[in-house]
Protein backbone atom coordinates (compact mmCIF):
# COMPACT_ATOMS: atom_id res chain seq x y z
CA UNK A 1 0.00 0.00 0.00
CA UNK A 2 1.27 3.16 -0.87
CA UNK A 3 2.55 5.53 1.29
CA UNK A 4 -0.41 8.31 2.93
CA UNK A 5 0.18 11.84 2.74
CA UNK A 6 0.53 12.16 6.83
CA UNK A 7 3.59 9.76 6.45
CA UNK A 8 4.97 11.80 3.91
CA UNK A 9 7.68 14.62 4.62
CA UNK A 10 6.75 18.10 3.98
CA UNK A 11 8.08 18.93 1.01
CA UNK A 12 6.94 15.64 -1.09
CA UNK A 13 3.04 16.33 1.02
CA UNK A 14 3.34 20.24 -0.66
CA UNK A 15 4.24 18.50 -3.81
CA UNK A 16 1.69 16.22 -3.50
CA UNK A 17 -1.52 19.16 -3.06
CA UNK A 18 0.09 21.14 -5.99
CA UNK A 19 -0.43 18.30 -8.38
CA UNK A 20 -4.16 17.89 -6.69
CA UNK A 21 -4.44 21.82 -6.82
CA UNK A 22 -3.23 21.93 -10.67
CA UNK A 23 -7.03 20.08 -11.69
CA UNK A 24 -8.82 22.26 -9.31
CA UNK A 25 -7.04 25.41 -10.40
CA UNK A 26 -8.13 24.58 -13.75
CA UNK A 27 -12.14 23.53 -12.72
CA UNK A 28 -12.16 26.83 -11.14
CA UNK A 29 -10.92 29.06 -14.06
CA UNK A 30 -13.10 26.54 -16.11
CA UNK A 31 -16.29 27.44 -14.13
CA UNK A 32 -16.01 31.20 -14.19
CA UNK A 33 -15.44 31.21 -17.42
CA UNK A 34 -19.04 29.21 -17.86
CA UNK A 35 -20.22 31.69 -15.45
CA UNK A 36 -19.19 34.91 -17.53
CA UNK A 37 -20.20 33.16 -20.64
CA UNK A 38 -23.53 34.47 -22.23
CA UNK A 39 -25.05 32.27 -24.91
CA UNK A 40 -25.12 35.06 -28.30
CA UNK A 41 -26.96 32.98 -30.06
CA UNK A 42 -30.08 32.82 -27.89
CA UNK A 43 -29.80 36.82 -28.16
CA UNK A 44 -29.17 37.12 -31.53
CA UNK A 45 -32.57 34.87 -31.64
CA UNK A 46 -34.65 36.76 -29.56
CA UNK A 47 -33.86 40.35 -31.53
CA UNK A 48 -33.91 38.67 -35.34
CA UNK A 49 -36.51 38.29 -37.50
CA UNK A 50 -38.39 34.56 -37.36
CA UNK A 51 -37.39 31.98 -40.26
CA UNK A 52 -34.04 32.05 -39.91
CA UNK A 53 -32.46 28.85 -40.30
CA UNK A 54 -28.92 29.88 -39.57
CA UNK A 55 -30.26 30.43 -36.04
CA UNK A 56 -31.93 27.78 -35.86
CA UNK A 57 -28.77 25.57 -36.54
CA UNK A 58 -27.77 27.54 -34.09
CA UNK A 59 -30.11 26.71 -31.41
CA UNK A 60 -29.92 22.83 -31.75
CA UNK A 61 -25.97 23.52 -32.00
CA UNK A 62 -25.88 25.34 -28.48
CA UNK A 63 -28.33 22.54 -26.78
CA UNK A 64 -26.45 19.61 -27.72
CA UNK A 65 -22.96 20.96 -27.06
CA UNK A 66 -24.80 22.08 -23.50
CA UNK A 67 -26.19 18.53 -22.77
CA UNK A 68 -22.65 17.34 -23.78
CA UNK A 69 -21.11 19.34 -21.27
CA UNK A 70 -23.91 19.06 -18.61
CA UNK A 71 -23.62 15.01 -18.46
CA UNK A 72 -19.45 15.33 -18.68
CA UNK A 73 -19.90 16.98 -14.74
CA UNK A 74 -23.49 18.02 -14.29
CA UNK A 75 -22.78 19.63 -10.94
CA UNK A 76 -20.48 22.42 -11.86
CA UNK A 77 -22.49 22.94 -14.85
CA UNK A 78 -25.84 23.25 -13.32
CA UNK A 79 -24.03 25.68 -11.05
CA UNK A 80 -22.62 27.83 -13.27
CA UNK A 81 -25.70 27.65 -15.37
CA UNK A 82 -27.58 28.10 -12.39
CA UNK A 83 -25.92 31.53 -11.44
CA UNK A 84 -25.64 32.79 -14.95
CA UNK A 85 -29.78 32.52 -15.15
CA UNK A 86 -30.03 33.74 -11.99
CA UNK A 87 -28.19 37.16 -12.79
CA UNK A 88 -29.04 37.49 -15.96
CA UNK A 89 -32.90 37.41 -14.91
CA UNK A 90 -31.85 40.01 -12.31
CA UNK A 91 -31.18 38.15 -9.16
CA UNK A 92 -33.06 38.74 -5.68
CA UNK A 93 -34.72 41.48 -7.59
CA UNK A 94 -36.32 39.45 -10.59
CA UNK A 95 -40.15 39.18 -10.94
CA UNK A 96 -41.78 36.62 -9.56
CA UNK A 97 -42.41 33.57 -11.72
CA UNK A 98 -38.72 34.84 -13.92
CA UNK A 99 -36.91 32.17 -12.44
CA UNK A 100 -36.24 29.20 -13.73
CA UNK A 101 -36.42 26.36 -11.42
CA UNK A 102 -32.71 25.37 -11.64
CA UNK A 103 -31.93 29.47 -10.99
CA UNK A 104 -34.03 29.07 -7.90
CA UNK A 105 -31.57 30.97 -5.30
CA UNK A 106 -32.30 27.76 -2.73
CA UNK A 107 -31.24 25.03 -5.13
CA UNK A 108 -28.53 27.29 -6.32
CA UNK A 109 -27.11 27.59 -2.71
CA UNK A 110 -27.64 24.28 -1.97
CA UNK A 111 -25.64 23.32 -4.44
CA UNK A 112 -23.02 25.74 -4.58
CA UNK A 113 -22.30 24.41 -1.06
CA UNK A 114 -22.08 20.91 -2.38
CA UNK A 115 -19.57 22.09 -4.84
CA UNK A 116 -17.64 23.55 -2.74
CA UNK A 117 -17.02 20.54 -0.39
CA UNK A 118 -16.33 18.61 -2.90
CA UNK A 119 -13.74 20.97 -3.96
CA UNK A 120 -12.30 21.24 -0.82
CA UNK A 121 -12.02 17.56 -0.65
CA UNK A 122 -10.14 17.21 -3.81
CA UNK A 123 -7.41 19.74 -2.21
CA UNK A 124 -7.44 17.75 1.16
CA UNK A 125 -7.61 14.02 0.03
CA UNK A 126 -3.83 13.63 -1.31
CA UNK A 127 -2.90 13.81 2.53
CA UNK A 128 -5.64 11.78 4.12
CA UNK A 129 -4.84 7.83 5.21
CA UNK A 130 -5.63 5.64 2.19
CA UNK A 131 -8.84 4.02 4.20
CA UNK A 132 -10.19 7.66 5.07
CA UNK A 133 -9.64 8.85 1.62
CA UNK A 134 -11.57 5.93 0.02
CA UNK A 135 -14.47 6.82 2.16
CA UNK A 136 -14.94 10.65 0.93
CA UNK A 137 -14.61 9.02 -2.65
CA UNK A 138 -17.49 6.99 -2.10
CA UNK A 139 -19.14 9.54 -0.84
CA UNK A 140 -18.30 12.18 -3.68
CA UNK A 141 -19.29 9.05 -6.08
CA UNK A 142 -22.67 8.29 -5.22
CA UNK A 143 -22.85 12.36 -4.54
CA UNK A 144 -22.35 12.36 -8.47
CA UNK A 145 -24.69 10.11 -9.37
CA UNK A 146 -27.13 12.34 -7.43
CA UNK A 147 -26.10 15.69 -8.83
CA UNK A 148 -26.55 14.01 -12.47
CA UNK A 149 -30.59 13.12 -11.90
CA UNK A 150 -31.35 16.17 -10.08
CA UNK A 151 -29.30 18.38 -13.06
CA UNK A 152 -30.99 15.95 -15.53
CA UNK A 153 -34.64 16.73 -14.26
CA UNK A 154 -33.85 20.32 -13.74
CA UNK A 155 -32.31 21.07 -17.36
CA UNK A 156 -33.07 18.40 -20.38
CA UNK A 157 -36.76 18.96 -20.66
CA UNK A 158 -36.00 22.80 -20.91
CA UNK A 159 -33.14 22.03 -23.71
CA UNK A 160 -35.46 19.51 -25.47
CA UNK A 161 -38.13 22.21 -25.72
CA UNK A 162 -35.39 24.49 -26.71
CA UNK A 163 -34.27 22.45 -29.39
CA UNK A 164 -37.82 20.88 -30.69
CA UNK A 165 -38.89 24.34 -30.69
CA UNK A 166 -35.86 25.50 -33.39
CA UNK A 167 -36.41 21.97 -35.22
CA UNK A 168 -39.68 22.31 -35.48
CA UNK A 169 -40.90 25.31 -36.41
CA UNK A 170 -40.11 28.77 -37.74
CA UNK A 171 -40.31 31.00 -34.90
CA UNK A 172 -37.05 31.11 -32.54
CA UNK A 173 -36.85 28.83 -30.14
CA UNK A 174 -37.09 30.16 -26.36
CA UNK A 175 -37.48 27.87 -22.93
CA UNK A 176 -38.98 30.54 -21.30
CA UNK A 177 -41.91 31.09 -23.96
CA UNK A 178 -44.70 28.09 -22.92
CA UNK A 179 -46.33 28.47 -27.01
CA UNK A 180 -43.10 28.08 -29.04
CA UNK A 181 -43.23 24.16 -27.76
CA UNK A 182 -44.03 21.89 -30.15
CA UNK A 183 -46.97 19.13 -30.54
CA UNK A 184 -46.04 16.42 -28.21
CA UNK A 185 -45.03 13.89 -30.25
CA UNK A 186 -41.85 15.84 -31.66
CA UNK A 187 -41.21 16.93 -28.30
CA UNK A 188 -40.93 13.39 -26.93
CA UNK A 189 -38.62 11.91 -30.05
CA UNK A 190 -36.40 15.08 -29.02
CA UNK A 191 -36.60 14.33 -24.95
CA UNK A 192 -35.59 10.63 -26.11
CA UNK A 193 -32.74 11.82 -28.11
CA UNK A 194 -31.72 14.14 -25.41
CA UNK A 195 -31.63 11.72 -22.65
CA UNK A 196 -29.67 9.01 -24.48
CA UNK A 197 -27.11 11.42 -25.40
CA UNK A 198 -26.57 12.70 -22.04
CA UNK A 199 -27.03 8.79 -20.36
CA UNK A 200 -24.33 7.82 -22.55
CA UNK A 201 -21.64 10.76 -22.13
CA UNK A 202 -22.74 10.78 -18.33
CA UNK A 203 -21.77 7.32 -18.04
CA UNK A 204 -18.34 7.42 -19.97
CA UNK A 205 -17.65 10.51 -17.92
CA UNK A 206 -18.75 9.11 -14.81
CA UNK A 207 -16.37 6.30 -15.33
CA UNK A 208 -14.12 9.18 -14.11
CA UNK A 209 -15.36 8.71 -10.52
CA UNK A 210 -15.87 5.20 -10.73
CA UNK A 211 -11.69 4.89 -11.26
CA UNK A 212 -11.12 7.42 -8.64
CA UNK A 213 -13.00 4.61 -6.06
CA UNK A 214 -11.15 1.83 -7.29
CA UNK A 215 -7.18 3.79 -7.39
CA UNK A 216 -5.15 3.76 -4.27
CA UNK A 217 -3.30 6.13 -5.78
CA UNK A 218 -3.82 10.00 -5.25
CA UNK A 219 -1.65 11.19 -8.25
CA UNK A 220 -3.99 9.20 -10.20
CA UNK A 221 -7.12 10.71 -9.25
CA UNK A 222 -5.74 14.18 -9.93
CA UNK A 223 -5.22 12.76 -13.41
CA UNK A 224 -8.40 11.96 -13.74
CA UNK A 225 -9.61 15.23 -12.53
CA UNK A 226 -7.77 16.74 -14.95
CA UNK A 227 -8.40 15.01 -17.62
CA UNK A 228 -12.94 15.55 -17.39
CA UNK A 229 -11.88 19.41 -16.46
CA UNK A 230 -9.82 19.70 -20.03
CA UNK A 231 -12.84 18.42 -21.94
CA UNK A 232 -15.42 20.41 -20.31
CA UNK A 233 -13.08 23.46 -20.91
CA UNK A 234 -12.45 22.65 -24.67
CA UNK A 235 -16.20 21.99 -24.78
CA UNK A 236 -16.75 25.67 -23.26
CA UNK A 237 -14.30 26.98 -25.36
CA UNK A 238 -15.89 25.90 -28.25
CA UNK A 239 -19.38 27.53 -27.29
CA UNK A 240 -17.09 31.13 -26.55
CA UNK A 241 -16.03 31.00 -30.21
CA UNK A 242 -19.03 29.28 -32.25
CA UNK A 243 -21.64 26.96 -31.43
CA UNK A 244 -21.20 25.11 -34.94
CA UNK A 245 -17.43 24.73 -33.47
CA UNK A 246 -19.29 23.46 -29.95
CA UNK A 247 -21.17 20.78 -32.01
CA UNK A 248 -17.97 19.76 -34.09
CA UNK A 249 -16.76 18.94 -30.58
CA UNK A 250 -19.00 17.56 -29.07
CA UNK A 251 -20.04 15.15 -31.47
CA UNK A 252 -16.94 12.70 -31.44
CA UNK A 253 -17.57 12.48 -27.87
CA UNK A 254 -21.27 11.48 -28.22
CA UNK A 255 -20.57 8.75 -31.43
CA UNK A 256 -17.34 7.15 -28.84
CA UNK A 257 -19.81 7.19 -25.75
CA UNK A 258 -22.33 5.10 -27.29
CA UNK A 259 -19.65 2.84 -28.03
CA UNK A 260 -18.16 2.58 -24.38
CA UNK A 261 -21.37 2.57 -22.24
CA UNK A 262 -21.27 -1.10 -21.72
CA UNK A 263 -18.05 -1.34 -20.64
CA UNK A 264 -19.03 1.98 -18.51
CA UNK A 265 -21.75 0.42 -17.33
CA UNK A 266 -20.51 -2.90 -15.81
CA UNK A 267 -17.31 -1.54 -14.63
CA UNK A 268 -19.56 1.79 -13.02
CA UNK A 269 -21.46 -1.39 -11.53
CA UNK A 270 -18.28 -2.88 -9.65
CA UNK A 271 -17.54 0.86 -8.11
CA UNK A 272 -20.87 0.82 -7.08
CA UNK A 273 -20.55 -2.02 -4.91
CA UNK A 274 -16.96 -0.94 -4.16
CA UNK A 275 -18.61 2.37 -2.90
CA UNK A 276 -21.51 1.15 -1.21
CA UNK A 277 -19.20 -1.45 0.93
CA UNK A 278 -17.08 1.15 2.27
CA UNK A 279 -19.06 3.63 2.81
CA UNK A 280 -21.84 1.49 4.84
CA UNK A 281 -19.00 -1.13 6.01
CA UNK A 282 -20.56 -3.95 4.48
CA UNK A 283 -20.07 -7.41 5.40
CA UNK A 284 -20.17 -10.27 3.51
CA UNK A 285 -21.07 -14.08 4.39
CA UNK A 286 -18.14 -16.96 3.42
CA UNK A 287 -20.34 -19.56 2.78
CA UNK A 288 -23.16 -18.49 0.59
CA UNK A 289 -22.99 -17.66 -3.39
CA UNK A 290 -20.01 -15.30 -3.42
CA UNK A 291 -21.07 -11.95 -5.07
CA UNK A 292 -18.06 -11.69 -7.81
CA UNK A 293 -17.20 -9.87 -10.75
CA UNK A 294 -15.30 -11.67 -13.60
CA UNK A 295 -11.68 -10.02 -13.71
CA UNK A 296 -10.91 -10.68 -16.93
CA UNK A 297 -11.78 -11.55 -20.56
CA UNK A 298 -12.14 -15.00 -21.91
CA UNK A 299 -14.34 -16.42 -19.16
CA UNK A 300 -17.16 -16.22 -21.88
CA UNK A 301 -18.82 -13.09 -20.35
CA UNK A 302 -17.86 -9.74 -20.69
CA UNK A 303 -14.96 -8.31 -17.90
CA UNK A 304 -16.53 -6.96 -14.84
CA UNK A 305 -19.60 -8.76 -15.38
CA UNK A 306 -21.34 -9.20 -11.77
CA UNK A 307 -22.87 -13.00 -11.04
CA UNK A 308 -22.64 -15.22 -8.27
CA UNK A 309 -19.34 -17.25 -7.77
CA UNK A 310 -19.83 -21.10 -5.82
CA UNK A 311 -16.70 -23.88 -5.51
CA UNK A 312 -17.67 -26.76 -8.33
CA UNK A 313 -15.74 -30.33 -9.15
CA UNK A 314 -13.79 -28.41 -12.18
CA UNK A 315 -13.14 -24.83 -10.86
CA UNK A 316 -15.69 -22.05 -10.04
CA UNK A 317 -19.09 -21.92 -10.92
CA UNK A 318 -20.14 -18.25 -11.63
CA UNK A 319 -23.91 -17.35 -12.96
CA UNK A 320 -24.96 -14.40 -13.81
CA UNK A 321 -28.10 -12.70 -16.06
CA UNK A 322 -27.06 -10.85 -19.07
CA UNK A 323 -28.39 -7.24 -19.36
CA UNK A 324 -29.52 -8.01 -15.79
CA UNK A 325 -32.95 -9.54 -16.36
CA UNK A 326 -32.74 -12.07 -19.22
CA UNK A 327 -32.55 -16.04 -18.00
CA UNK A 328 -29.43 -16.90 -16.08
CA UNK A 329 -26.54 -18.46 -16.96
CA UNK A 330 -23.70 -20.33 -15.79
CA UNK A 331 -20.00 -20.27 -16.52
CA UNK A 332 -17.52 -23.29 -15.09
CA UNK A 333 -13.92 -21.50 -14.77
CA UNK A 334 -11.65 -23.95 -14.56
CA UNK A 335 -8.51 -23.46 -11.91
CA UNK A 336 -6.10 -26.05 -11.27
CA UNK A 337 -4.29 -23.50 -8.70
CA UNK A 338 -6.02 -20.68 -7.55
CA UNK A 339 -4.76 -18.23 -5.25
CA UNK A 340 -6.66 -15.54 -3.15
CA UNK A 341 -4.87 -12.08 -3.78
CA UNK A 342 -5.56 -9.52 -1.04
CA UNK A 343 -5.76 -6.48 -2.49
CA UNK A 344 -5.34 -2.39 -0.85
CA UNK A 345 -9.41 -1.86 -1.73
CA UNK A 346 -10.36 -5.45 -2.76
CA UNK A 347 -9.51 -8.96 -2.92
CA UNK A 348 -8.85 -10.93 -6.46
CA UNK A 349 -9.27 -14.90 -7.07
CA UNK A 350 -6.83 -16.02 -9.93
CA UNK A 351 -5.58 -18.99 -11.41
CA UNK A 352 -1.62 -19.49 -10.55
CA UNK A 353 -1.01 -22.09 -13.31
CA UNK A 354 -2.64 -20.19 -15.79
CA UNK A 355 -1.53 -16.70 -14.62
CA UNK A 356 -4.68 -15.15 -15.40
CA UNK A 357 -7.15 -13.48 -12.81
CA UNK A 358 -10.46 -14.86 -12.43
CA UNK A 359 -12.79 -12.89 -10.33
CA UNK A 360 -12.65 -9.52 -7.90
CA UNK A 361 -14.43 -9.62 -5.05
CA UNK A 362 -16.19 -6.65 -3.27
CA UNK A 363 -14.74 -4.93 0.18
CA UNK A 364 -17.43 -6.94 1.68
CA UNK A 365 -14.96 -10.12 1.73
CA UNK A 366 -12.08 -8.91 2.83
CA UNK A 367 -12.87 -9.29 6.40
CA UNK A 368 -13.55 -12.82 5.71
CA UNK A 369 -10.73 -13.65 3.62
CA UNK A 370 -9.27 -16.49 4.89
CA UNK A 371 -13.20 -18.12 4.93
CA UNK A 372 -13.84 -17.46 1.32
CA UNK A 373 -10.17 -18.81 0.22
CA UNK A 374 -10.77 -22.38 2.27
CA UNK A 375 -14.04 -22.18 0.47
CA UNK A 376 -13.06 -21.95 -2.81
CA UNK A 377 -9.53 -23.76 -2.19
CA UNK A 378 -7.25 -21.16 -2.81
CA UNK A 379 -4.17 -20.05 -0.79
CA UNK A 380 -4.13 -16.39 -0.03
CA UNK A 381 -1.26 -14.28 -0.71
CA UNK A 382 -0.79 -10.50 -0.16
CA UNK A 383 -0.96 -7.83 -3.25
CA UNK A 384 1.91 -5.72 -4.07
CA UNK A 385 0.36 -2.92 -2.02
CA UNK A 386 -0.68 -4.65 1.03
CA UNK A 387 2.75 -6.29 1.06
CA UNK A 388 4.37 -2.59 0.69
CA UNK A 389 2.42 -1.29 3.84
CA UNK A 390 2.70 -4.39 5.82
CA UNK A 391 6.78 -3.92 5.36
CA UNK A 392 6.37 -0.51 5.99
CA UNK A 393 4.86 -1.44 9.13
CA UNK A 394 7.24 -3.72 10.16
CA UNK A 395 10.18 -1.38 10.12
CA UNK A 396 8.48 1.40 11.65
CA UNK A 397 7.34 -1.74 14.45
CA UNK A 398 10.93 -2.83 14.77
CA UNK A 399 12.37 0.79 15.44
CA UNK A 400 9.34 1.64 18.40
CA UNK A 401 9.54 -2.30 19.44
CA UNK A 402 5.96 -3.26 18.15
CA UNK A 403 5.08 -5.99 16.71
CA UNK A 404 5.19 -6.60 13.54
CA UNK A 405 1.87 -7.43 11.05
CA UNK A 406 0.82 -10.53 10.16
CA UNK A 407 1.14 -11.05 6.67
CA UNK A 408 -0.82 -13.91 4.32
CA UNK A 409 1.16 -16.99 3.35
CA UNK A 410 2.33 -17.13 0.54
CA UNK A 411 1.38 -19.05 -2.55
CA UNK A 412 2.63 -22.36 -2.87
CA UNK A 413 2.66 -25.19 -5.60
CA UNK A 414 0.93 -27.44 -3.31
Amino acid sequence: MPATGTNLPRSIRFRSLSYRAAPLALLAILLGAVLLWVPEASAAQAAAAPAVRETDAAVISTGVATVTGLAISPLVVLVALGWHDFIRAGGFAAAPGALPLHANPWILITFSTVLACVLLKKIASPALPLPIRKIFDAAEYLEAKFSALIAAGLLLPAIASTIAAAAGTDAPASVQTASLVPDWLTYAMVLALVAIVFLSVWISFHVIDALVVLSPFAIVDAALVALRASFLGILALGLFISPFVALVLALPLIVASLFFAGWCVRLDLFALITATDLLFRRRGEAYRPTRAFLAARGHGAPIRTMGHAVPGARGIRFSYRPLFFLPRRTLVIESARPVLVRGAIWNTLRDDARNRAMLSLPPRYNRVATDIATAFGAVERDGFLRRGWNEMRAFFGAIFGRPAPAAAAPATNG
